[in-house]
């Protein structure tokens, strides 16, 4: 092709038409200028397609880790329920006659379990826009607001989840003999650390009497305990429920997008 445009110019230049070889010039110039152009187009275009494949892949991103982010919640919700039960039933043997220690103690262990986990929400993908100016990749501007509102609301119901669980933890730890308020005894008969860490012989020469009774003063005091199980996990259930629906919230936005650009 080069070889032919150089043969016209050759002959308009032998035949002395200066005008037409002129014009001819103009027009290679013309055409030069035009294939560049349509070459950026071209990559502007790829570049953009790129931008737009990688924009969906965050959004993708971003949603399954929404996503992990309601299995982690959801399963910590369930054990927040299962501690309410576990203090209601607690106060229920409580109000009763005479209570054996290993049974109380299994109920407060149980109502007391898991109660100061950490809720860790999954924001690799989210961590990985804030870095350099990967925000500029998203083009809905409303996704980085609701991203922000989202995090940050999170952060503040892990907060009141963890002091509730705190204060439920000191009280839990505010005991000083663990014997006389069933504590130890649960261990070893309901399958606590006890039963699995202590060896056998120990286990003998301790002697628990599953019969044993809960004094008077520590019914009480167990009582009074078990009530504030019954508030903290009542507390907890209704926080973990708040941030369900958060998580919902911003899974629903992020579903869309995702799929909006399949």
């Amino acid at each position: 092709m080069i070889k032919f445009f150089r043969k016209i110019r050759r002959r308009l230049l032998a035949d002395n038409r200066i005008g037409k070889y002129l014009l001819y010039a103009i027009g290679e110039i013309a055409l030069v200028v035009i294939g560049i152009l349509i070459a950026m187009q071209l990559n502007n275009w790829n570049e953009h397609q790129k931008q737009i494949k990688l924009e969906n892949e965050y959004y993708c991103r971003l949603l399954e880790d929404a996503i992990l982010d309601i299995e982690q919640t959801s399963n910590l919700l369930t054990l927040a329920q299962d501690r309410l039960s576990a203090s209601n039933q607690a106060v229920r043997l409580l109000l009763n006659g005479n209570v054996q220690k290993v049974e109380i103690g299994n109920q407060i262990f149980l109502s007391t379990k898991a109660i100061y986990s950490d809720f860790k929400p999954n924001n690799s993908a989210y961590e990985d826009l804030k870095s350099g100016a990967n925000l500029n990749i998203i083009g809905d501007k409303s996704i980085i607001k609701a991203l922000n509102q989202y995090f940050n609301k999170v952060e503040e119901l892990k907060s009141i989840i963890m002091v509730n669980g705190k204060y439920a933890v000191e009280i839990l730890f505010a005991h000083n003999n663990n014997f006389a308020n069933g504590s130890n005894q649960a261990s070893l008969r309901a399958g606590g650390r006890f039963s699995t860490g202590l060896e056998q012989d120990v286990k003998d020469v301790m002697q628990i009497n599953d019969n044993d009774i809960l004094s008077n003063e520590m019914k009480t005091r167990l009582l009074n305990e078990a009530l504030e199980y019954v508030s903290v996990n009542t507390r907890q259930v209704e926080l973990y429920k708040l941030m369900l629906k958060e998580i919902h919230v911003l899974e629903d936005i992020l579903e869309s997008k995702c799929q909006e650009n399949e």
